[in-house]
Formats: structure tokens, sequence, C-alpha cells
């Protein structure tokens, strides 16, 4: 055993070495190749005012210097001791927040103020690998972390403060008795608040899980008196390094944080963005390699995104303060009016940390369990299992056939069309031979993969391989369909979800008097074809003529929904106004199936419940949402793929937002669009929404379990 502890030790420690150096080689690539970004002149700007004080002893001048003191000063003092060795440069000109970014720094310094940024990536990334090797690998090469980290920005800084001083605290849960974890963690925080405000919102997770624990150990006296000695700590670490405070604390820093709420309002340039305040699932979900071609060896932010949701679970019940800070985060950035994309930065260390959860929940784990079970099974294969296919084949063969023609067939003539850029004006060759003259020629090597843009126009098919893969991808990542689609899927069945368990749980109580009414009333929705339901809302959200409409000219706009009128000028609006119809559509299913599980549930179990003391959330928690977990949770699962699928209902409100079904059918569409007629573009995102589809229902049958234990219910 002490052999095999030793072995686990080096090789830990060698795998943590690989990964730092990994970091490193990914972020010097940044620093070297990235070009000159928004805020980089005037951070740049700051650097040289403390650079040229510090050459002069002017140690005065930091009472009076804050060059953008919207932020706090720590960050920049850093930058500017890192340029020292470069050559003296006149001060950069101060420019508005709304010119583009200045390409003329001077070189030395740029390189030398990103290397500092570098270096403290690298250290962040060396801190979580010492937690979860894993983890510290997906934010070594997480794209986004590399460009802002690598970039003089002050996200290098309070990213590693802010997990050091997660990690200090956590270090003092495992050991009370020792005060110096505890302090080191309220310096942390006082170094984070010193360098970005917006990174203290992990100190808030800390408050949260430390009230928790204080909850469940009976503690909580004791924790407001350290919160209170904790919290003063960090407030005097920050006003200790922020001397630009020191002459006038309180005016300002009133004038630093309110120009935040001001800047959210008025700023010309977040009014430009427009951005949905949906916008850091999209940065969450997309890579910075497609504005940067050729700078990140790895673009797979996304991925460690997607992977990261099947890790929530295994890491609360692991350490619940990094979910705190990625859920707290994360409410934070949807309410934050100001979406700008290095704002994410906040959670990439508890994201890659739920990812390595994730992989190992979905891929380690499984793939162990599968090599043990592997080396159980014996190789003798039963003669009587021969016997029984054999049997079973002539009734299996017409099913076979019938799937092969209407499902398979069809699917494999969309693939063959995906690999060309068959259109409407080639739509002649298409069907005389040109689609399989090219796939078959494409696929066997006789013809050369060709050179085309999207949209296609030619008259004669040609093969373009799995170009038009990357070709579709780049477009739905760049206009935010998917991240739409998958978030429109989340929060649409999330809606219908809680409405339809919560209905179901109302019926199910006793004395409540027509009953079969109500269930017939709350059914009727579903039976109504969902074109013909969307125009129903249609009716009564129309701008001018419909019922919200007319009802405020007679009634005024005091009436209830007033507020969702002029619905199509306003994002937001507009998604209310589409959830509200998809919930309405989609509830009953989910309603039935949880009312077929209540009605077979045992009495026994709440009597039993209700004589431990269990109030009405623990009676639910614990004992019904188990027992009809196993049917409703299909049922979720087969609204999510109707959801991830939604057309008419967008369709009919001619909506800005756009999902996948939809933008494959103007793909198709031979008329009344730039990009009419483009049947291969069509087939490409059909046969995407279809892996993304078989993936998720994978990943959602392995996380979930749904399906298993049904006979509970």
């Amino acid at each position: 055993m002490d052999k095999l502890f030793r072995f686990k030790l080096h090789a830990t420690i060698i795998a943590i070495i690989l990964i730092v150096t990994l970091a490193w080689t990914l972020r010097w690539r940044a620093v070297t190749m990235l070009p000159v970004d928004y805020d980089e002149d005037d951070y740049l700007r700051a650097a040289q005012q403390y650079a040229g004080l510090v050459r002069s002893n002017d140690w005065a001048g930091f009472l009076q210097k804050n060059y953008r003191p919207e932020h706090p000063a720590l960050a920049k003092i850093l930058f500017g001791l890192s340029i020292l060795p470069a050559p003296e440069t006149a001060i950069l000109p101060d420019r508005p927040t709304t010119a583009e970014p200045n390409q003329y720094l001077p070189r030395q310094q740029l390189i030398d103020a990103r290397t500092s940024g570098a270096i403290l990536g690298t250290l962040t990334v060396a801190l979580l690998a010492l937690v979860n090797p894993l983890a510290g690998l997906l934010l070594a090469i997480h794209a986004f972390t590399i460009k802002y980290v690598d970039q003089i920005m002050l996200e290098a800084l309070p990213s590693l403060t802010s997990l050091a001083m997660v990690l200090a605290y956590l270090q003092s849960k495992k050991r009370p008795d020792q005060i110096r974890w505890l302090l080191l963690s309220a310096i942390f925080l006082g170094l984070t608040a010193a360098s970005k405000y917006l990174y203290c919102v992990a100190g808030i997770a800390i408050l949260f899980d430390w009230y928790l624990h204080s909850r469940e150990r009976g503690t909580e006296r004791s924790f407001y008196k350290a919160a209170l000695i904790w919290g003063v700590i960090a407030i005097l670490v920050f006003f200790f390094t922020n001397p630009y405070l020191w002459p006038d604390p309180i005016g300002r820093l009133k004038e630093s944080i309110l120009f935040h709420a001001n800047y959210t309002s008025n700023a010309s340039e977040v009014q430009k963005a427009n951005f949905p305040f949906w916008q850091p699932f999209y940065w969450l979900t997309s890579t910075p390699g497609l504005w940067h071609p050729g700078v990140f060896v790895f673009n797979l932010d996304p991925i460690i995104s997607l992977a990261a949701i099947f890790g929530l679970a295994g890491m609360w019940k692991k350490e619940r303060v990094y979910v705190l800070w990625l859920g707290l985060g994360l409410f934070f950035l949807l309410l934050w009016p100001t979406k700008w994309p290095q704002y994410i930065l906040i959670l990439t260390a508890p994201l890659s940390l739920a990812a390595a959860h994730g992989v190992t929940t979905l891929i380690i784990a499984p793939g162990q369990n599968w090599l043990k079970e592997q080396g159980r099974k014996t190789r003798n294969i039963e003669e009587s299992t021969h016997n029984n296919v054999r049997q079973a084949l002539p009734w299996l063969v017409p099913g076979l056939l019938a799937f092969a023609v209407l499902t398979l067939f069809p699917l494999i003539f969309q693939f063959g069309v995906s690999l060309t850029d068959f259109n409407s004006i080639s739509i002649k060759d298409g069907f005389n031979g040109g689609i399989w003259r090219e796939v078959w020629g494409g696929l066997t090597g006789q013809i050369a993969a060709a050179a085309t843009k999207f949209p296609f126009r030619a008259r004669l098919v040609s093969y373009i391989g799995p170009g038009s893969y990357q070709i579709m991808l780049n477009n739905i990542l760049n206009n935010g369909t998917l991240v739409f689609n998958i978030f429109w899927t989340i929060i649409s069945v999330a809606l219908q979800a809680s409405l339809g368990i919560g209905i179901a749980m109302l019926l199910w109580q006793r004395g409540i008097k027509f009953r079969r009414g109500w269930e017939m009333l709350f059914i009727l929705p579903w039976a109504i074809p969902e074109m013909i339901g969307a125009q129903m809302w249609i009716n009564i959200f129309a701008p001018t003529t419909g019922w919200l409409s007319l009802a405020t000219e007679t009634y005024g706009k005091n009436i209830p929904f007033a507020f969702l009128l002029d619905w199509e000028q306003n994002r937001a609006t507009g998604l209310v106004v589409l959830l509200i119809a998809a919930t309405w559509y989609g509830f009953p299913f989910i309603m039935l199936a949880t009312s077929a599980g209540l009605k077979y549930l045992p009495v026994e179990v709440f009597d039993a419940a209700q004589l431990d003391g269990a109030n009405a959330w623990q009676t639910f928690r614990h004992v019904t949402w188990p027992l009809v977990m196993p049917l409703v949770l299909p049922a979720i699962l087969i609204r999510c793929i109707f959801a991830f699928n939604q057309f008419y209902l967008f369709q009919a409100f001619h909506s800005s937002y756009t999902t996948l079904a939809r933008l494959s059918y103007n793909y198709f569409n031979t008329s009344g669009f730039s990009t009419n007629g483009q049947f291969a573009g069509s087939a490409v995102l059909n046969i995407i929404t279809l892996l993304i589809l078989v993936g998720f229902i994978i990943l959602f049958n392995r996380w979930s379990k749904a399906g298993e234990d049904i006979n509970l219910a």
C-alpha cells in the first residue's frame, strides 16, 4: 500500500507539472499572438502612470492617481510594476471608452504587462490542479480564460485571489481550530475587492456556505461573530491595498460604485451592443477562437460548460461552496445589464471543477465500471441465445424493413446531401444523379472537396465534405442560435415541469371538487395542434389587433398583463410572451405523467412520514418526488425534445428569436429569405440537431436514470 500511495503521489505531481507547463505554453502563445483589444490601452496608460511614480519615487502620487477610477487600483499597480524593465515611453493619450482599440501600443510594455497576467493565470491553474488535476487541465485549456488573463485586463489577479480565498476557507472548515486559514481567506477577499469588485461574488458564496455549515453543526451564534470579524479584516485589507481611497475613502468609493450603475444604463457601447439578458450563456457556450483563428489550440469551452451541467450534483455533495459560487455568479451576470464576455471569468474556476466532476460521472466512472464488468463476464455463449434469435428473426424482418425505408434511408440521404452544396439552383442536377455522383466520388477519394461559400449558388452539385458542418456550426454559434436553443429548452421545460407538477399535486389533494373537470380543462391545451395554439396566442398578443391591445384601448394600461404590450420591440418582453405560450402548451403532458404516478402511491409511506414529523416540503422531497420521478422524468425528457425542436410558435410570432428547427426550415424554404433554397445547409442543421438530441438523451438517461425502477410508481 505504501508503494501504491507513493506511485499515485508521484503520478499526481507529474500530472500537475505537465498541466502547469501546458497552461503557461498556451498563455504565452496568446500573449504574443492576440491583437490589442478594448480597454488594453486604458489599463496600459494606468500602468504607465504608476511606473512613472515608482521611477520618480513619488509615493504620494499613489494617493491621487487611479486612471479609470471605477475599478480599484491594485491590478493596475501590478501592471505598472511589470512594465518597469521596459523602455519608458510617452504616456498614452486619454481616449473615450467608445474608441476602437489602439493597435499601436508600445510593444515591449504590452508584452511585459500581458506576461504578468499570464503568470497569474498559470498560478491559478496550478492552484486548481492541486485540488483536482482534471479541473486544472480544463481551466488550462479554457479559451476565454486564456484570452482575458493574457491581455491587459483586470481579470488575472482577482481570478487568482478569489480561488485562493475559497480554498483557504475550505481549509478552515477542515481545521476549525487553526484560525490562520480563515484569516488568510479574509485577506484574499480584501485583495480580490481591491482588484475588481465583481469577483467578490465568491465571498458571498462563502458566507452562504458558512451559514449552512454552522446551521448543520448548531453553531449559528458563533457564525455571526466570526463572519463579522472576517468581513472587517477583508475591508481593512481592501483599503490598505487601495491607496487611492485613503484621502477620501467614502467619497471616492461612492464615486467608483455609482459609476457602474450609471454606465450600465447610459453608456452608448452598452446600448449599442443590446445583449439579451441570457448573453452570459452564449459566452459560456462559445469560444473566442471564432474571433481569433489560429491563436487558441483548444476551443472546447462549449464542451466544458456542457460537462459542468452533469457535474453539479456530484460537486454539491462533495463541496457545495463551488456550486454556490457558480450559481450566484451566473445569477448576478444574468441580472447585471453589462454583458461583456470577460465577466464570465468569475465563473471559470468553479465551472472547470464542475466539468471535471461531469467528465468523471459521464466517462471515467462508467468506463471503470465497464472494465470491471467485462472482467467478470464469461466468454461462453449459450446455444439457446442463437436459437432464440433465429426464432425471432422472421417476426423482426417486417419492422426492420419499415425502419430502413422510413427512417434509415432518409437519414442516410440527408447525410449525403449535407456533404454537398445542393441548393435550389442545382436541384435539376441533384435529382438527376448529381448528389449520388458527388457523394460517392468524394467519399471514395475520386473527387476533391470543392471550396465554396455559404449561401451556395452553384448550378451543378459539388462535394464539399465535412466543411459544410464547420460553416453551419460557425453560423449558429456566431448568431447565438444554438445557445438560445439550449437556453429555450431549459427555461421553457423548467416552467412546464413546475406548473405541471404543481397542478397535479394540487388536484391530488383531498377535498378537491370537480377534480375530473379540472383535469379535462387543463388537458385541453395539449389536445390542440401547436400551430393552432400559436395562432390563438397571436390573437391575444398581436400588436394592434390583439385582444390585449384592444383591451388596453378600452380599459387603459392599468389592466393585468398590459406590460406585455409592444413585446415585439423588446427582446426580454418578447421572450416572456413566447414562454407563456410554450408553458400553456406543454405543461399538461407533465401534469398527466405526474397525476398517473400520484394515483398509485402507497398511503402507508405518507402516514409514516407524518408520524416522523415531516412537513409538507420534506414529505414531497423525500417521499413523493422519489416515487413519482420514474414516470415524470421520461415526460420531461419528451418535452425537452419537443422544446428543442420548437418551430410553429416562433414562426407564427415572427419572432427575432430562432431555433435550429426554424432556421433549418428557412434555409430549406425556396422563397422569402436571402439564404433560400439551401437544401444542404438545412440537411446539416438537421444532422446537427439529431446528434445533439441523441447525445442529450444518452446523457440525461445516464444522469437521471430515467425509466429505471418505474415499477415503484
